[in-house]
């Protein structure tokens, strides 16, 4: 203990000018926009490249469970693409999305607003709101773009709203986690009017440029009726499992911009 003090009282110059560095850098982020979002760039570019070291140590040495992940993988996708009719998320002549695969090399499931940074950014054609999917769900959404990586909002993210609807009648809501159960999210704003059961399936509603419509979120795990609003509150189980999620698919709305612009 003796020893690390004498240390700090030794370098207290150079940890003064380190502390004061970082406070300047802080104020002018606060002060500047410009300057704010330069350090985001760099603070994903940083943290993507830390992670990504660390993910390719963890990947080296699980080889054999990657390997099959991927097999199971490229098995699904060729279901897909031979079973157009069934299930069109890559028919790319019926829906204006393009697909990049990309891995997550950090995730967390542990807080209120959870992210996930995966290894692909600006110099793949990665922008800023893309849809990220798994082949079992929905992940979320692209919220900041570096070089080489992007930071997603998770869908275990209270921020987060996802259109979302009722796969048997197109009976439409809103998507949300309560930041409790990492396995369920809450869908909300559905009238009673319309029939819940417990084990109906929950898609995109494909009222937004992120996802097309039809992907698979969940089922009915649970729901309550809210007398004095006349709606339901409604418990979704996740297909997927967010924080076991490797190989992730970014979408690309060909038509965003256009959208966008309308909007």
């Amino acid at each position: 203990m003796q020893q690390i003090i004498n240390a700090l009282i030794k370098n207290k110059v150079f940890i003064l000018f380190l502390a004061l560095l970082l406070f300047s850098f802080k104020f002018i982020s606060n002060r500047s926009f410009y300057h704010h979002s330069k350090f985001d760039k760099i603070a994903i570019g940083l943290t993507g490249g830390i992670f990504n070291i660390k993910h390719s140590v963890n990947e080296y040495f699980n080889l054999k469970k990657i390997n099959n992940e991927l097999l199971i993988e490229n098995k699904k996708l060729l279901k897909r693409e031979i079973n157009k009719n069934e299930n069109k998320l890559f028919n790319k002549s019926n829906i204006p999305f393009d697909v990049f695969q990309a891995k997550v090399i950090k995730n967390s499931i542990k807080s209120s607003r959870n992210y996930l940074i995966v290894n692909k950014g600006t110099k793949d054609s990665i922008t800023r709101e893309m849809g990220v999917i798994s082949s079992k769900g929905i992940i979320g959404i692209i919220y900041k773009v570096s070089e080489n990586y992007s930071s997603v909002i998770s869908i275990l993210n209270r921020d987060l709203q996802i259109n979302a609807k009722f796969k048997k009648n197109n009976a439409f809501g809103s998507l949300n986690w309560n930041g409790i159960n990492t396995n369920k999210v809450k869908l909300s704003d559905i009238p009673v009017i319309n029939d819940v059961k417990i084990g109906d399936s929950i898609v995109t509603g494909g009222m937004s440029t992120y996802f097309p419509d039809g992907i698979l979120i969940g089922v009915v795990s649970d729901y309550e009726i809210d007398l004095g609003r006349g709606y339901y509150e409604i418990d979704v189980e996740l297909n997927n499992i967010i924080g076991n999620e490797i190989n992730v698919f970014i979408l690309k709305n060909k038509y965003q911009a256009k959208i966008k612009s309308l909007e």
